[in-house]
């Protein structure tokens, strides 16, 4: 069984083309900035709400995250083949860190392939690398997070160092892994001249191997989320990142030869 907390059709912003994003619950970090808080604990969680029916509060339940089959994920996953043959898209598998379930991950990619999709996997890279293994000769795509250089503001804002992901991104370049490296962008946290300068040299070393890089602004849409889960907010004043910013940024980034997109 696979716990997993949402399945996204047609989703654009998960690798090329149209895709189906399968969402595995379960993550070993714990970034401030996390937008799907509920991906965290591996197992479903069920916490006491409140709804407005007819303008009186009633009490009520909320479940984050299910079990289902590897089975009925894939029937749910070709539902729309005709989608990505025709946009080039795909399936991808993320979380969550999708490597947290790495037998059931394994199976999925398996499945995915005999039946001729195209497959990505949305990783922080924190896993051991025997995991990475298992899945290599299946994934057709890294989506890899590139969070921080630093490796102690790394462990203070995500709680793991970086060593294990910098090291797991070099052993899948080695062995001709196609990756695109996503930085989320976050004032005050990882943007200052510095730390973009880290990144571009981190990146400009390993360009040829490099298919994109995505820059994600940081937003506040998941504040919400944290309420609900009773878990504490760390980025209650963090600001989201303006257009202008993110396009100079961007420009910083393109100057070293790097393929460059705002968003995923």
């Amino acid at each position: 069984m696979v716990t997993i907390f949402d399945i996204k059709r047609f989703a654009v912003h998960d690798g090329p083309g149209i895709r189906t994003t399968v969402f595995l619950k379960g993550c070993p970090l714990r970034c401030w900035w996390c937008h799907n808080p509920e991906s965290q604990a591996r197992e479903p969680v069920t916490i006491d709400i409140e709804r407005k029916v007819n303008g009186r509060s009633v009490a009520g339940k909320k479940t984050y995250g299910e079990q289902m089959e590897t089975g009925a994920i894939i029937e749910t996953l070709l539902r729309d083949r005709h989608f990505y043959e025709e946009s080039g898209g795909g399936v991808t598998f993320s979380g969550g860190e999708p490597l947290m379930q790495s037998s059931e991950l394994v199976e999925l990619l398996e499945a995915s392939k005999l039946n001729g999709l195209h497959t990505a996997v949305d990783t922080s890279g924190f896993a051991k690398r025997e995991q990475f293994e298992r899945i290599l000769g299946t994934t057709d795509l890294f989506l890899y997070d590139l969070k921080h250089m630093d490796p102690e503001l790394h462990k203070k804002y995500t709680g793991v160092d970086n060593g294990l992901i910098h090291a797991n991104a070099d052993y899948l370049i080695e062995n001709g892994a196609s990756l695109i490296f996503r930085i989320p962008v976050i004032p005050e946290v990882n943007t200052s001249r510095e730390e973009v300068a880290r990144m571009i040299a981190f990146l400009k070393e390993r360009k040829e191997s490099i298919t994109e890089v995505h820059l994600l602004p940081y937003h506040r849409i998941a504040e919400n989320k944290y309420f609900r889960l009773r878990m504490k907010q760390q980025m209650h004043e963090a600001k989201e990142p303006d257009q202008t910013f993110l396009e100079l940024l961007k420009k910083e980034f393109e100057k070293s030869g790097l393929e460059v997109v705002i968003g995923g």
